[in-house]
């Protein structure tokens, strides 16, 4: 695991100079599938129990919004791609325990969120500590080597209905918030808004 010293690389860019960096890869298609049932086979960074967690807020936050599985997503930002959402109707009892609509959303939105980054070559291979300004580290899916080689940062974000103007500001401010630990590595914000639905992602 990463350490709290590891941390302290990341928030140093003097310390970070010799560390592999991990950028995005444009997918080979622009039509992607999310298949949120997946994640439920965990992931380097995620339990098969979490990955379920995070798919099952996701499919609330779909359904609530009145979508239907496929559900296409427009994904804007560094690239533009179409996503289809494959995703369970939950139950009446899922619906009970999301209630939370605040959790529910920022839950469903790491939920895509870990699709999406894999369709473009990285994976969460671990969470993030608390003030380091972004939620997981990302890494080379295929690559067994030390958790710290090859890294990249990413931060999500969450709306259960918004406007343009609305993720445009949250963009902003999870690029600004990235920045507490600037280094060397990359950082990748993805914004999730479920009412459209539509996705922004960036890389700085």
């Amino acid at each position: 695991m990463l350490n709290d010293a590891d941390c302290d690389d990341i928030v140093n860019p003097v310390n970070s100079i010799n560390k592999q960096l991990m950028n995005l890869s444009e997918p080979a298609s622009k039509d992607i599938p999310l298949i949120l049932a997946s994640l439920a086979s965990g992931r380097k960074g995620l339990t098969s129990a979490f990955g379920e967690t995070l798919a099952e807020a996701a499919c609330v936050c779909l359904d609530e919004r009145g979508h239907s599985s496929p559900t296409p997503m427009n994904i804007t930002g560094k690239y533009s791609l179409n996503a289809g959402i494959d995703w369970s109707t939950p139950t009446d009892q899922a619906k009970r325990c999301w209630n939370d609509d605040q959790v529910t959303t920022e839950q469903g939105a790491y939920g895509i969120a870990v699709l999406l980054v894999e369709n473009c070559g990285l994976e969460v291979i671990e969470r993030s500590k608390k003030k380091t300004g972004f939620d997981y580290w990302l890494g080379d899916p295929s690559s067994s080597n030390s958790l710290f080689q090859g890294l990249s940062r990413l931060e999500v974000s969450g709306i259960r209905n918004g406007d343009k103007a609305t993720v445009e500001s949250r963009v902003k401010q999870k690029l600004k918030q990235t920045k507490v630990s600037d280094g060397k590595l990359p950082a990748v914000v993805v914004v999730v808004e479920f009412g459209t639905p539509t996705v922004r992602l960036e890389e700085r």
